[in-house]
């Protein structure tokens, strides 16, 4: 591939999960998920994405701490 990498398309690399809300990126990180990194918005600079080590626990605990059962 020529010109932009995945990460410049948008592509999700495997198995990291990018966390859009920073309340919820805390409360995963106070829970003791792998943190890895942040990078900016690409729909809108204000605003951070926070990456995680994506694992069936991680999936657990942000269905817990949104409340949902549909991830």
């Amino acid at each position: 591939m020529y010109g932009k990498s995945a990460n410049e398309l948008g592509v999700k690399s495997p198995g990291k999960k990018n966390i859009y809300k920073k309340s919820l990126a805390i409360d995963l990180i106070k829970c003791g998920h792998d943190f890895l990194h942040t990078m900016r918005n690409k729909h809108n600079q204000r605003y951070q994405i926070y990456v995680f080590t994506e694992t069936p626990e991680l999936i657990q605990d942000m269905q817990r701490l949104t409340k949902r059962e549909d991830f």
